[in-house]
């Protein structure tokens, strides 16, 4: 019988033991409103502030900074909504050509109503065009929104220099700038202060929380536009809160910082061992080498193989990878981030993404049954 071998962890991350066991009061007796003013709702209240608290710690800001939503994608849609409504005169949004879906689409919709949307150029690494951004970043600008590192081939796109810019334009004029973060939290040592960000977008379930919760980092409360209205998150944010979604959001952010620096090691280990085994097999180039990456995340483009193809055949072997993010998996075009990288034959790539539980001896298996695939291809 086949293993199962989980190696799509930037599509979304198994809901870890410690998180279920937490959660599991809130789905039987502790079930009320944190809105309502009994004290079967203010212990809700108080678990949820408890929960907001784990998240500010984690990525180093106050408690009052963190606004919970229903996943990353919301995240971002609300820091571009905020943005755009807090400069009401200004109609430029710029943003990279290997965003997010999330952010591409809401571009798009926002292009039709007579914004300028300006995507920026990457390199062969996914490296942002700078002297572009620089030139494009004016006082009409209203927000500039870079992702942290890509969902897609790991690279970490927020550099020195590219902050330098942000900081320089700043004192020029104002405008937002938002980092997405959803990929790069629990991988890296990541503090929003040092980013510069005024707002920040992450994901629940990219750190082992359940799907359905993500949050936000909102520098200056005050000034923020809810994209969905009512009282609740301080008026930031309508709707009943998902207790259960944010009390894991919380207990998973506890468990990164408690374990982050042994995690990322395990996870620099594991990659190191898995892409000397792909340099063996001859015929593959890791994407983005010389780049700074994400220390789970390896894309390998192979030499006169499909990437859907060797996927689905390495499924037979119980193997979960994927040539792309599970935002565009349904579409037979090759991915827009390999494209807009300038790849050859970007439709022969695979993704494989680690967490901290995956183990050598399941990479040995992978590699094993790499070698069967690609034999039977070549047939």
């Amino acid at each position: 019988m086949n293993r199962f071998v989980y190696l799509d962890n930037n599509a979304t991350t198994k809901v870890s033991d410690e998180v279920k066991s937490k959660v599991l009061p809130f789905l039987d007796l502790q079930f009320g409103n944190p809105s309502s003013l009994y004290q079967h709702g203010a212990k809700i209240k108080k678990e949820i502030e408890a929960a907001r608290k784990n998240c500010a710690q984690l990525i180093g800001c106050k408690e009052e900074n963190i606004l919970f939503t229903s996943s990353g994608s919301e995240a971002n849609c609300a820091a571009i909504n905020s943005a755009i409504w807090q400069f009401p005169n200004k109609k430029k949004i710029i943003t990279s050509k290997v965003e997010h879906s999330s952010i591409l689409e809401y571009c798009k919709m926002l292009e039709a109503r007579g914004f300028e949307v300006v995507l920026l150029d990457v390199d062969e690494n996914c490296q942002i065009n700078l002297q572009q951004l620089a030139k494009e970043l004016d006082k009409n600008t209203a927000i500039v929104s870079i992702q942290f590192a890509n969902n897609e081939v790991g690279a970490i796109l927020q550099t020195a220099k590219l902050l330098k810019i942000i900081k320089e334009k700043k004192k020029l004029f104002d405008f937002v700038y938002h980092v997405d973060c959803v990929q790069a939290l629990g991988k890296t040592d990541l503090k929003v202060n040092k980013l510069s960000a005024d707002f920040a977008s992450f994901s629940g379930h990219k750190i082992h929380a359940p799907k359905g919760i993500g949050m936000l980092f909102v520098k200056q409360p005050s000034k923020f536009v809810p994209l969905v209205a009512g009282h609740q998150e301080r008026n930031l944010r309508g709707g009943t809160e998902n207790v259960v979604g944010i009390i894991a959001m919380g207990e998973a952010c506890r468990l990164i910082v408690e374990g982050l620096k042994d995690n990322v090691e395990k996870l620099r280990k594991i990659q190191q061992f898995l892409e000397e085994e792909l340099q063996k097999l001859g015929g593959i180039k890791i994407n983005c080498q010389k780049a700074k990456r994400l220390p789970n995340t390896t894309s390998i483009n192979f030499e006169g193989f499909e990437g859907n193809k060797l996927m689905f055949q390495l499924e037979k072997f119980g193997i979960c990878v994927s040539t792309g993010s599970a935002c565009n998996s349904e579409s037979s075009k090759p991915s827009y981030v390999l494209t807009s990288m300038g790849l050859r034959n970007p439709q022969n790539t695979i993704r494989v993404s680690i967490d901290e539980n995956t183990s050598v001896s399941q990479i040995e298996y992978f590699i094993k049954n790499l070698k069967e695939v690609l034999k039977g291809e070549e047939k």
